[in-house]
Order: structure tokens, then sequence, then C-alpha cells
């Protein structure tokens, strides 16, 4: 298709995206624009070189996630670096038309602050908004894609009115196969033998800067009888072996369970030559650059690609069901997931996948007649994304005593189990597979640099810590914890804020914190929501310790942490923050908001929710 692109001006599209989301639209803003004989070419933004290339193009198109204090993804920190140089003239994309979209969460204080910064940057280097920004939600009721698609449509008619069509020429229909980057291909006809006996368990994908380590202990933390199983996974680490910092994240690759890879395999067809060789073909001018990963699982077969690289029980998202209607032999069945394409049946869409978080391997069970060719499965199934875990040990300093040669390192993980109208429980692919593992067994993990907490070198690191923390959210404020109490001792106050729903069913590191408060290193404060008739959180908490956290973020100029899930919980601690201001300042609300406000741009309110 690249060859007979006939209409509109040459479009780039940008990306940078922490867990997946940006890029998954950018995908999907191309698709859309190609089918409309846009000129489009979509690339992660540290891919390009701003100076070269920015200007080259008419219009420009940038979609982003925050991560962080507010911060810019990984994989767009180079080319926002470079864009801010203060050298560039203010004209220099004067003869640009650029649009943003941002995917955010509006609990957080710096909702969007990256596609904000991102757009205002484009403004003030003299390019013209084609259309405003949009900005997407996570606490929308129907999540990212409630101000995505509109924000979509308002985009494709603006541009398709600047740049009709030449007559006799059509947009192309929503299921039209579009050219990828690369085509899988077998490129043997016999067997594999696998060098070792377990594909799942013994292989791995060697991502740029893994580590390779073993699990010590993967133990419950909560009691037997308590709804959630929450597990405290320790992993040996070499005393040279790795260096973190409180607040640093550490990834880890999810892998497929050999049942579900066997399931696809037979629904589509594929039992019979999932161990055969397989390779790529890259395309010649393809629009949009491969999902999968540089570093492929070796050797790569039908079943190590779908056991490594393929979240084949990902919630699909609609260009799937664009692309999987070419390949439906049964009318009827192509006529519904066609449906699922159209914008005016979101809703739908909406209830068939997000609510009951139905999984691609399960609409392809259903939709029993579409096949998918071998060339297109990297295509139409979305690729396995690292996920994410605070690190909930120091480097440092640990909970067993004097730092040792060995440092483990320890995550807290909650193992996503849940029911919905849909029979089958549904699991989380990433923690189904840490609560399989075993002592002993190999774990690939990247360090990544986390911005919740400080560096240790900072004034700011070194003020009282407040650190506010419901259930799994203690993890990094525990590694800070350690850190802190291992650097300084008796001379840095630490104050935590625990919630969780009962004292004896998830009370995590319960016996710690009770060494910690009886060695004058901590001041704790509980809130157990289901230990009494009416339901006590932090935020009540906050309330109730008004004087103790006034004297600490007011008098002594404490840094305030909030960690843990996103939706209510963090909009209720701000609001009971500004109770506490405005009742021990004597202050008017606006002032209140004002000082939390400022408080989060000097660093001393951070904020890390899930």
């Amino acid at each position: 298709m690249a060859g007979s692109l006939l209409a509109g001006p040459s479009v780039l599209i940008l990306y940078a995206s922490e867990s997946g989301t940006a890029a998954d639209l950018a995908k999907e803003v191309t698709h859309t624009l190609l089918r409309r004989w846009f000129n489009v070419r979509c690339m992660e933004a540290n891919e390009l070189d701003p100076f070269t290339s920015l200007p080259t193009y008419k219009t420009i198109i940038f979609l982003a996630s925050t991560t962080g204090q507010g911060e810019i993804p990984a994989n767009g920190k180079d080319f926002w670096r470079k864009f801010l140089v203060k050298r560039i003239p203010r004209d220099w994309l004067k003869d640009v038309e650029f649009t943003t979209f941002g995917c955010g969460d509006s609990t957080y204080l710096k909702y969007n602050a990256a596609a904000r910064k991102i757009h205002s940057r484009f403004s003030q280097l003299g390019a013209a908004q084609v259309v405003a920004r949009g900005e997407g939600d996570e606490q929308h009721s129907e999540g990212i894609d409630g101000s995505f698609f509109p924000w979509l449509e308002v985009l494709v008619k603006t541009l398709s009115e600047k740049y009709p069509l030449p007559d006799g020429l059509e947009p192309l229909p929503t299921d039209h196969l579009l050219e990828p980057e690369h085509f899988l291909t077998l490129t043997g006809h016999h067997k594999i033998t696998y060098p070792v006996q377990d594909v799942m368990k013994d292989l791995h994908v060697q991502r740029p800067a893994s580590r390779m380590f073993h699990v010590v202990r993967n133990e419950r933390v909560t009691a037997d009888s308590h709804w959630q199983d929450v597990r405290h996974i320790t992993i040996s680490v070499p005393g040279s072996g790795a260096r973190w910092a409180p607040g640093d994240t550490v990834t880890l690759l999810p892998k497929n369970f050999p049942e579900d890879v066997e399931e696809f395999l037979e629904c589509q067809g594929f039992a019979g030559i999932a161990d055969y060789p397989l390779g790529f073909v890259r395309s010649p001018s393809p629009a949009v650059e491969s999902p999968l990963p540089e570093r492929l699982i070796q050797p790569l077969t039908l079943r190590t690609l779908l056991t490594h690289h393929l979240d084949i029980n990902a919630i699909p998202r609609r260009a799937f069901f664009s692309m999987i209607a070419n390949f439906a032999d049964n009318p009827i069945h192509k006529e519904r997931i066609l449906e699922f394409t159209n914008p005016e049946y979101l809703d739908e869409l909406y209830d068939y996948t997000i609510r009951p978080r139905r999984s691609i391997l399960e609409v392809l069970q259903e939709f029993s007649s579409v096949k998918i060719p071998i060339s297109r499965l990297a295509d139409v199934i979305p690729v396995m994304r690292p996920r994410a875990f605070s690190v909930a040990s120091s480097n440092t300093g640990d909970s067993s005593g004097p730092v040792d040669e060995k440092i483990d390192l320890e995550i807290l993980v909650a193992i996503v189990k849940y029911k919905t109208i849909i029979k089958k429980t549904r699991q989380g692919v990433c923690t189904r597979w840490l609560a399989s593992l075993k002592g002993g067994d190999p774990i690939c993990v990247v360090f990544q640099h986390g911005t919740l907490v400080p560096h240790s070198s900072t004034e700011l690191y070194n003020k009282p810590a407040v650190m506010i923390a419901p259930g799994t959210g203690v993890a990094p404020m525990r590694a800070l914890l350690w850190e802190r109490i291992s650097d300084k001792g008796h001379h840095l106050k630490n104050t935590l804020i625990f919630g969780c729903r009962g004292k004896d069913t998830d009370f995590f590191f319960r016996e710690e914190w009770a060494r910690l408060v009886r060695k004058d290193f901590l001041k704790l404060n509980t809130a157990f929501s289901r230990d009494q008739p009416a339901k006590r959180y932090v935020q009540h908490v906050i309330l109730e310790q008004a004087e103790h956290l006034w004297e600490r973020i007011s008098k002594q100029g404490a840094v305030v942490y909030v960690c843990g899930s996103s939706g209510n919980m963090p909009i209720a601690v701000r609001e009971a923050l500004v109770k506490v201001f405005r009742q021990k300042g004597e202050w008017e609300k606006d002032v209140a908001v004002a000082y939390l406000a400022r408080m989060e741009k000097e660093g001393r309110f951070r904020q890390e929710t899930w």
C-alpha cells in the first residue's frame, strides 16, 4: 500500500509509552489514517532525531503517557531532552501542524503532565494546533478509550476535510488488512528438539540489561481465610550482582501457561506445526514498526513465540476485531465481529471485552471460524509487555540485621484472581506466573530507576518522611524505611500510615514495624477497614493525626509519599490533607489546596499509584 498513497501530507506519529497503552493507541491512529490513504510513519519517540526530522513533516501527532512524578516515559526521554534545547528558533516548526493525546489518571496531581508539556513545547516552537489536545483518563467509566475514540474521530474528520481524497478514491474499509513490518513464516518442516525440559520455566527472553537470579522464597503473607493471596517473593542477588535505590522497580516479563498455549494452538489449527522452526520476513515499506522486541526467544517456534512473546490472554482492542474479521469464514461471525469495530457500538465493545475481562484466546474460541494465518500472528496478537513491581527491600540494609555480602531482592505481589460474568475465573497473566514460582526457580529481571523517592544525596531525602501506604503500596515504603534507618538511624524521622482490611488478615510486615516502633525509628498508625462496624481508611487516620502531621509537614518540612491503588484512595488522601492544612493552619480551602500544590511542585508530595 505504501507505494500507492495518494492523499494528504506526510504524517508522523510518535509515542512515549510506559505500559504500552500509548503505543497501542498510536498504532490505532496510524491504521485509521492509512485507510484514508495518508502517508503515515509511526515510531517510538526516542527512535527519531527531532533536529533533522520534525520540520520535514506537515502533520505530527504525539501520544504520551505520564509516568513517575509527571514525567515522560523512558522511550521518549531522549527525544524530549533534545526537543528542549534552548537554541532552537521559536519559528522552527512554523510550517508544521500538530496535536497530542495523553494517557493519564486524574487521581494524580500531575494529570497528563507529559502530554501537556509536549503540547506546550510544539506551540512554543511555532507549530499550529490542528485539533485540541486529547486527554485520556483511567478513571473514566470506559477507561482511556472513553476519551480516545471521540478525539480520534475529530482528528480524522478535520484532516479528511483539509486534505480530501481525489475523485474516485474512497477510504479503505475498517477490516482492510494493512501491511505489517514483519511476516512470520515457517523455516523448516522438522520438529525442533528443545534444549530444555520445560519451554516455559527454563527458557527466558534476554531483554536489554536483564539479569538472571533465582527465587529463594515465595510465601503467602495473607491469612488462608483472606480473600486475596498476596505473596512476599524473595530473590537471591549476589553481593555485587545489582544495585538499586528505594522507589526503584523491577520489570518482569510474564509467560503464558502451557495449557493456554495448547488451547490457542488447537483452536487455530496449529497443533501439528507448533514445534517447527519459525522466522520473520521484513516487509519493504511498513508504516508501523514491529511490536516484537529485538531479542526473540531461541529456539523460535510457534510454541515458544506464544509462550514468551504474544499476549494471548490480553483484553482485545478494537483494532484486533478489525483484523480478525478478515479471517472469519462464518458470515454471522464476521458480521458480529465488524460490529465491534463500529465507533457507534463502543459501549457494546466495552461490555463484551473490558467489563467481563474477556481474553483474546476466549474471543477466538467463541468465534471459532476465525483462523489467523501464521504470517499474521505477530500483527494480530499484541506483544507481551513487562510488568513493573516496586522493590520492597533495601540495598544497603534489611530487616534481617546488618548489611551482608548477599542482599536479597524482595517484592510484594497481590495475585490477581477474580470472577466476572464469565464462568472461568480471571487471572492476571504476570501474577499467575509469579504465584507458580518455587524456591530455586530462575527469574529474569530488569532494574528500572524510580522517581518516587528523591536521591539519597538530596536535601529532600533527608527530610522527615510521612508515608501513606494502603495494601501492597507499603512495599516501596519498606525499602525506603530500611535504607533511611541503615543510613541515618534516629536522625531521620519516619511516620507510616498503613491501611489494610484486618489486623490478622493482611497486616504486612507487622513484626518489623513493631520492632522499629520499639526502637523509636518509626511512628506507626494503622487503619484496619474491616475490624470494626464502621469502615476505617487511611484518610480517617490522617484526620485523627492532624496535630502530628501538621508538625511534621508544616514545621519540619516532611516529604509526603502516597503509594497504593489508584481510584478513590489518592483522592481521599489529598482531601484529608487539605482538611488538616485548613484546620491547623486556619486557612481557607483555596489556600490549603495551593499549599498542597506547592508541596507537589517542590517535590514534597510524591505519589505512585496503580
